[in-house]
């Protein structure tokens, strides 16, 4: 009888929500197979604390924010659907034309609303500025769909919901970057009307490298400060420490 409550046979129901304090545990491995996904499992260095510091401290796409995406053989119960500030979209009785098997229904079960609801997907954005436009945005950090709910049309919902608040929250853009490898995507991308800009090459500076950065030494150079008394030659400047 267990094993049926793993298989979507002939429909299956959505629903997009933010995240709360008892997802962390389930947000922290979405993101640990979308390092996988991506070959970055050997810089990937999140943990639940982390996430949940950086979390709900301010109101949702003020600061860092995820929504989760959750699937049930069953239609979700419209009771919630009206509460904003957890519900984002609900669609029950999607059709599917081939039955879904989760391999992981045991340790991906949603902590909110039913024991048959399981968790497919995620999303993380943060504000983001350009200054080139009049209005600022949000940054698409992650779009993760687990491999055996994909093809299901989730992906587009997750960008949708996305695009959706960026616009009702007087934003002026979606940003995101998509590796150059994944053909899927960009395609994916465009069919949604995505401005891809090749000129740009992504840049960071993490870890050692970043650790090693040492302000400017000022004590061989020296400058002049005007002020209304007059003008006087700056100090030498004491280079600072940086503690790793």
């Amino acid at each position: 009888m267990e094993q049926e409550n793993t298989i979507f046979s002939h429909q299956i129901s959505v629903r997009i929500r933010l995240v709360k304090e008892p997802d962390v545990p389930h947000l922290h491995k979405l993101i640990s197979q979308m390092a996988n996904y991506h070959n970055l499992s050997d810089v990937f260095s999140a943990t639940e604390t982390s996430l949940s510091k950086s979390l709900f401290k301010s109101p949702p796409y003020h600061s860092f924010t995820a929504l989760i995406l959750e699937v049930s053989p069953n239609p979700f119960p419209n009771t919630m659907a009206q509460d904003l500030s957890f519900n984002l979209i609900i669609k029950n009785n999607i059709n599917l034309e081939t039955p879904i098997i989760d391999p992981e229904f045991e340790t991906l079960k949603s902590r909110f609303n039913g024991d048959h609801i399981y968790v497919a997907g995620h999303v993380l954005v943060y504000p983001s500025y350009n200054g080139f436009f009049e209005k600022p945005g949000l940054y698409l950090d992650q779009l993760f769909v687990r491999n055996c709910y994909r093809g299901l049309g989730f992906g587009k919902i997750l960008f949708s919901v996305v695009a959706s608040q960026a616009a009702s929250n007087g934003m002026g853009m979606v940003d995101w970057l998509v590796a150059n490898w994944n053909e899927k995507s960009m395609k994916f991308y465009e069919k949604m009307g995505a401005h891809d800009i090749p000129e740009y090459r992504l840049c960071k500076l993490y870890g050692e490298k970043l650790q090693q950065q040492q302000p400017y030494s000022c004590g061989e150079l020296t400058c002049t400060v005007t002020t209304g008394t007059g003008s006087h030659m700056c100090p030498p400047v004491v280079p600072l420490t940086l503690k790793s």
